[in-house]
This record gives C-alpha cells, sequence and structure tokens, in this order.
C-alpha cells in the first residue's frame, strides 16, 4: 500500500510538472491533484524532495532488477525509457533552482545502474576495485553533463544519446 500511494504522488507530480513550473509545485497543490490529505504525504515523504529522490532510487531498482541481460545494448534500453519519464521534470528542473538537486538524483541513479551492470558482467569484486569505483563515477558525471546538453534542446533525443552510449560501451561487451 505505501508503494502505491509513493506512486500515486509522484504521478500526479508528473502530471502537475505539465501545467507548472517546477518550482511552483507545492504540497497542497500536489495532494490536491493526487486527492489525498497533506497528512498522508507527510507519512510518507519529509518534503517533495524527499519524494523526487525517491521516485528516482525507485526508477533505478526497477531497472536494475528487471534486467538480466549481460548485454549493454540491451540493457540501456530500460534506462531510456525512465528519461523519456523525467523528461519533463528534468527540463523544468534545468530551469529552475533545483537544477543541482536533480543532478545528483540522476547521477546517483546511473553510478547504481552502472555499478550494477558491471558487478553482473565481472562480478562483485570487480566494483570494489578504486579503477572501477572511477570510472563509474567518470560516466555517471559523464551521462549527466550529456543529459544536461539533451535538456537544452528543443526536443530531447534520447534514443540518440542511448545509441551513443551504446556504441562506446561495446568496449565492455568483450
Amino acid at each position: 500500500m505505501a508503494t502505491k500511494a509513493k506512486n500515486a504522488l509522484v504521478s500526479a507530480f508528473l502530471r502537475l510538472i505539465d501545467r507548472e513550473d517546477f518550482d511552483k509545485i507545492t504540497v497542497t497543490s500536489l495532494v490536491e491533484e493526487c486527492s489525498i490529505s497533506r497528512q498522508t504525504f507527510y507519512y510518507h515523504f519529509d518534503d517533495i524532495e524527499s519524494m523526487l529522490k525517491w521516485a528516482f532510487e525507485n526508477e533505478t531498482r526497477l531497472i536494475v532488477r528487471n534486467n538480466s541481460s549481460l548485454k549493454w545494448s540491451e540493457t540501456a534500453a530500460g534506462y531510456v525509457d525512465f528519461m523519456r519519464k523525467y523528461d519533463t521534470l528534468m527540463r523544468k528542473a534545468a530551469d529552475s533552482k533545483s537544477l543541482i538537486m536533480i543532478y545528483q538524483y540522476l547521477y546517483n541513479s546511473f553510478y547504481t545502474y552502472i555499478e550494477s551492470y558491471i558487478s553482473k558482467k565481472q562480478g562483485e569484486k570487480a566494483i570494489e576495485k578504486e579503477e572501477t569505483k572511477f570510472f563509474i563515477a567518470y560516466t555517471a558525471s559523464a551521462f549527466c553533463g550529456l543529459v544536461i546538453l539533451e535538456l537544452q534542446k528543443k526536443e530531447s533525443d534520447y534514443e540518440n544519446l542511448y545509441n551513443k552510449i551504446i556504441s562506446s560501451f561495446k568496449v565492455l561487451e568483450k
């Protein structure tokens, strides 16, 4: 039940973000959109920021859990869907004071995703190595930078970004 309520709140936020500026969405407007009480919101989250953090972490967990492939080209498709789902949110956050917050959530999400992929591909020991941790951090940072560049365009082309990432990760599939 808790996950259902949390998902309903995130879905309501995504509906609101289509109509409002990022910084204009309040807990009041969110609970009205979702038809729940403020008490229910605060039972699950401290604030909108903690709700969005949970949303990114939850989406990442789902992508990682549902991914059994060892081929990068097959695993990244779920991540492209994630990017499309949150495109408007990220686009509007880029024009708000919340850009750094969203960047951090995206970085953590992609870091977890890459770490999981490497762990499946090369084993748990591989992700304990300093050079692997650096590679994961570097890749997550680069990915976030590419997403920010993508958000500056009129329309994001995550499919193209996905294809470029696949090309650059061919080295992992050997």
